[in-house]
């Protein structure tokens, strides 16, 4: 299997929903095909649905001031920070680690990262369903069933840098069962499952970037996924009890 990932640079300065659909359909007409994939970060799609804020405007509490004089960080952004997460579970210089959206995140996914005039992205999160509007106007535009994929970024324990996850999706199985099969010498596979949603974000991650490319947007080809029309974003979590780092942070979540 041979795979091909295609950078789509969006330089258009767009601020709603209907007219970023209507710049990535021309920027895919001719490009996009049955079974393709369709990569976008969150960051754009959380600017166009104006789910952002201006920090200016965020009072902190006293709370808020504690764990910023703790973590050095602004009060502001803390204060959003414990708003929009389930819990906070503790973090080092600059950042805070979260329980959100049924991840473990940095700051809850807020960013601060190009989105500008003094503004915070709201956590990727909210943009859950998104991905099935996205596939919806696609098919409607330029006749293709595809998979779509929103990312965002997260770091991993004990690994240095980010990489991409996928914060909601749609068109495709995202998970590749190889319980009860057999490996290259005959074991049974008791375990491995293998998160195709993710490994696309990362994939895409490449061409992407996380600066001042101006490349919100990647697809993917050669795939050989299990096409469907509908959403299963929520197949790829699991329950905080059957994590397999629980027993590092568990006892927080629920406290």
């Amino acid at each position: 299997m041979e795979i091909r990932i295609i950078p789509v640079k969006i330089d258009e300065e767009l601020d709603n929903m209907e007219d970023f659909l209507k710049t990535l359909g021309d920027k895919l007409e001719g490009i996009l095909e049955e079974g393709d994939v369709v990569v976008i970060a969150s960051k754009i799609l959380l600017k166009v649905r104006g789910l952002y804020i201006q920090l200016d405007d965020v009072k902190p509490s006293d709370k808020a001031v504690k764990l910023a004089n703790l973590y050095n960080m602004d009060p502001r952004y803390v204060e959003l920070i414990l708003s929009y997460s389930d819990k906070v579970l503790g973090g080092v210089d600059k950042v805070l680690l979260t329980y959100a959206g049924k991840v473990l995140t940095a700051n809850a996914g807020l960013d601060r990262k190009n989105i500008g005039g003094g503004r915070v992205s709201l956590p990727p999160y909210l943009l859950r369903g998104v991905s099935k509007e996205i596939y919806e106007y696609l098919l409607k535009r330029l006749g293709v069933k595809v998979g779509v994929v929103i990312t965002d970024s997260v770091v991993h324990p004990l690994r240095m840098g980010t990489r991409l996850y996928a914060v909601d999706l749609y068109g495709f199985e995202p998970i590749k069962d190889y319980r009860g099969k057999e490996d290259i010498f005959g074991r049974n596979i008791v375990f491995t499952r293998m998160n195709l949603a993710d490994e696309i974000s990362s994939a895409a991650h490449l061409v992407m970037g996380e600066g001042r490319e101006k490349i919100p947007v990647a697809i993917i080809k050669g795939l050989k996924l299990s096409l469907v029309e509908r959403d299963l974003t929520q197949e790829i979590h699991i329950d905080p009890k059957e994590c397999l780092y629980k027993d590092l942070y568990l006892h927080k979540i629920l406290d």
